[in-house]
Formats: structure tokens, C-alpha cells, sequence
């Protein structure tokens, strides 16, 4: 049976020894009743040559919402992500050493269903600080975000894709350079109000 909700993080990349975003998806390992409806964790690689193939993974069987999230040291609030480019910064290696090659001719970028303004508001009334971004980088963010919206949209699956990016944990290393932070407890609120609204259908 499908799980309503897939929620990813990922682990450490260059700069990043400690992603804020793995510590989020363990902490939900740990109590796995901080999310209301069925679920599955996963932390993806930081690497191109599989992480594509672990998305791809999670989508079978497909769940009703894939929320993924990443670091974003520019992030200063919860970022909903509202598309993807086919567009990978040649100066940015993956774990591995790797970056993939630039495209001559690169595909039209690809655009969320969710519901962004509503998820928005309802982050805000919740007192969590959240925004919508146009820009989900040019890194693992954006190459598996632009993964998971090709493969939904060639399998026709009906599940909502979202990349969300959140700034650093208070109290990290990681936060004395970033240009925001979140506490724990509302990182958790987030994806928890994010995965339910998304889930949500009918």
C-alpha cells in the first residue's frame, strides 16, 4: 500500500557537514506520530548519478504528496519552491566529484501543482515565516525537483510534487553563516502542516 506522503531530506554536501534537512527526517524516524498521516522517510544522496533513481523509487507505488526538502544557506524563512530548471551550475560537484554536463538546449522549466498561496498562508497563521520562490537553485535541489515533476508527469501519477527549502537549525554550527534560521519544532510544524494540506484531497 502507498504511504500518503513521501518526505525527503538530504545528507552532507560540500560546505554542508551536518544538513539541517537530514536532522528534520531523523527526528521523525524517531517519533514517527509527528506526522498525522502514512508515511515515508528518505534521505537522498547528494549525488546525481542516484539520486534521480531514488525518486524515482519512492514513486512506486506513488504516494498522494512527495515533499522534498534541502538546505539553502540563503534561505532566512520556509521556502516553497514554485519550479524547476533543467539547469545545473557547472562549478558546484556533487559529493562524488561529479557535474553533470551543460545542455545545449535545456527543457522549459517545470512548475509545482501545490497549492502555494494557500500553503503560505497557512504557514504564516501558524506563525512559521514562510515565502515562494521562483529560484530552487542550480544544484541536487533543483536537479531532483526537476526528477520528480518529469517523472510524475510521464507516468500521469497523481501525486503533488514540492521542494521546500529551509534555512539552518538555531543553535547549529551551520547558523552562524546562514542567512536564517528556523527552530526545530517549527521545521517540524512545517513539513507536518505542508505534507497534510497536501494530502489532503477531496
Amino acid at each position: 500500500m502507498a504511504p500518503k506522503l513521501v518526505l525527503t531530506g538530504f545528507g552532507h554536501f560540500p560546505g554542508v557537514p551536518d544538513n539541517p534537512t537530514q536532522a528534520i527526517v531523523e527526528a521523525f524516524r524517531k517519533d514517527p506520530n509527528g506526522l498525522a498521516q502514512p508515511h515515508k522517510l528518505a534521505l537522498l544522496d547528494v549525488a546525481y548519478r542516484s539520486a534521480g533513481s531514488m525518486v524515482d523509487a519512492l514513486l512506486d507505488p506513488a504516494p498522494d504528496a512527495l515533499v522534498l526538502t534541502g538546505y539553502s544557506n540563503r534561505a532566512t524563512m520556509v521556502t516553497l519552491e514554485a519550479r524547476a530548471t533543467d539547469y545545473c551550475a557547472p562549478d558546484q560537484p556533487d559529493i562524488c566529484g561529479t557535474i553533470p554536463p551543460l545542455k545545449s538546449d535545456p527543457a522549459p522549466p517545470l512548475t509545482t501543482s501545490a497549492p502555494l498561496a494557500s500553503l503560505s498562508t497557512a504557514l504564516k497563521e501558524a506563525s512559521i515565516a514562510a515565502e515562494i520562490s521562483q529560484d530552487a537553485g542550480a544544484y541536487l535541489c533543483n536537479y531532483t525537483y526537476r526528477h520528480a515533476l518529469e517523472r510524475v508527469n510521464e507516468r500521469a501519477l497523481d501525486t503533488t510534487v514540492l521542494f521546500v527549502h529551509l534555512p539552518a537549525l538555531e543553535g547549529t554550527e551551520l547558523a552562524k553563516d546562514a542567512a536564517g534560521t528556523i527552530s526545530m519544532a517549527d521545521a517540524k510544524r512545517a513539513v507536518c502542516l505542508i505534507g497534510t494540506m497536501l494530502t489532503s484531497k477531496g
